[in-house]
């Protein structure tokens, strides 16, 4: 699926709309998303598994935006949440609490509590002594609380080690060994209802073949818990579907139905989904602007505005996106683009192909709907981004403005 951003008379845009303009008219560095790219990957999931009953989640963890939330859930898609911040930010937009699946390896006891008073869809349990708290926490309330458990079915999804979770050697789900264990109480609790099974092997898998491997897995697991007594409606692939960072091609939403939905057939489930990068990713960019401009050992080095608080992705784990001059220029050289924070590990990329730079040139980092601004940060007391979309009609529209240095003091000023 093609990105939204392209040139039009040496003018990178989308929908008629130039980007060199947002960023005039609403400063750098700036988040833009294309919401109609968002739009036609939704309904691109929902077609490929159009064949089996499946229920899409978007992950909020991906881009925590309230318009963007609360636009997703016109769209009539589930939520995958991580954390009772993201809890309240689905009900700061209405969103029903049955439509919510409640995930993450650490819930503390606030939020199970939060989690069993909510009447959540289901709650992802990532441990033994995760669902012994549940269990009893439901049985206080005396209601029985649906659950999912994820297991870890020990599958390396072959990606970046920090984004790689369902080895045995990773923190996340139930290991295979304490699986059993469960079985022996969990389906005749009558606090817990175990409705499905749960897995998600990482991020950024641009291969099939390892759900086909984690779903054998995890499968075989539900054939005992049935055995045991549990009514399992829903198995849970998780998410992960990879998008294309460096223009190479990857697979479509189809390859990966491909390897899941046969199997989720014959097991005889609803399968869902909890899909975030894949959803926003593509449709994101962020603009920057450059500050200055440096030779290091004889390559060029552009100093812009935005830096690891406005996209850690880079020196977190060495992620790599294409960055675009906004205003197309003849000639390139190998470029080194270096952010404004006092860490040596700021570099939004290194040796990119750009044309020769000039202070308050436009750059674009691209592929960064995602885990851009839900992970950006206040280090070096810098305010966070605005960020604006372009909507179906090519109208743009501000849905987070631009942070203040009051803002970012606003919960310390009480204690002065």
């Amino acid at each position: 699926m093609p990105i939204p951003w392209s040139y039009h008379a040496g003018e990178l845009a989308a929908e008629g709309v130039r980007l060199a303009d947002l960023a005039d008219r609403h400063g750098t560095p700036l988040y833009v998303y294309h919401r109609p790219s968002i739009a036609s990957r939704v309904a691109g999931v929902r077609e490929a598994f159009r064949d089996h009953p499946t229920r899409l989640c978007y992950s909020v963890k991906a881009n925590s935006n309230l318009r963007l939330l609360k636009w997703l859930a016109g769209l009539e898609v589930g939520f995958d949440v991580v954390s009772e911040g993201e809890l309240d930010r689905l009900a700061e937009v209405g969103v029903p609490f049955d439509r919510v699946v409640f995930a993450g390896v650490g819930k503390t006891a606030p939020e199970l509590e939060r989690a069993v008073a909510a009447g959540l869809w289901m709650v992802n349990v990532e441990s033994v002594e995760e669902a012994e708290r549940l269990a009893g926490l439901a049985a206080e309330r005396r209601i029985r609380a649906p659950i999912s458990l994820r297991l870890n079915p020990d599958v390396d999804a072959r990606t970046h080690r920090h984004i790689t979770t369902g080895r045995k050697v990773d923190k996340f789900g139930i290991g295979l060994a304490e699986f059993p264990p469960l079985l022996e109480w969990i389906p005749r609790s009558p606090s817990l209802d175990l409705v499905g099974l749960h897995m998600h092997l990482g991020s950024q898998i641009t291969d099939a073949e390892p759900y086909a491997a984690g779903l054998d897995v995890l499968l075989d697991c539900g054939r005992a818990a049935r055995s045991a007594g549990a009514s399992l409606r829903w198995i849970n692939a998780g998410g992960g579907f990879g998008i294309s960072y460096d223009g190479d091609p990857v697979p479509g939403a189809d390859a990966y139905a491909r390897a899941i939905v046969p199997r989720i057939r014959e097991f005889g489930a609803e399968l869902l989904l909890e899909l975030g990068r894949y959803l926003v990713g593509p449709a994101g960019c962020l603009l920057t602007r450059v500050l200055y401009r440096k030779e290091r050992d004889g390559r060029p080095l552009a100093v812009v505005d935005a830096g690891m608080t406005d996209l850690m992705r880079p020196a977190l784990y060495e992620a790599r996106h294409r960055i675009w001059p906004v205003r197309r220029r003849n000639g390139e050289r190998p470029t080194d683009v270096g952010g404004p924070i006092c860490e040596s590990s700021d570099f939004l990329g290194r040796d990119r192909p750009l044309p020769p730079l000039e202070s308050g040139d436009l750059l674009a980092i691209l592929d960064a709907g995602a885990y851009g601004m839900a992970m950006s940060s206040h280090y070096n007391s810098h305010p966070r981004a605005a960020e604006v979309w372009i909507t179906e009609d090519g109208s743009v529209e501000t849905i987070r403005r631009r942070e203040t240095a009051r803002d970012l003091m606003a919960v310390e000023r009480e204690s002065l």
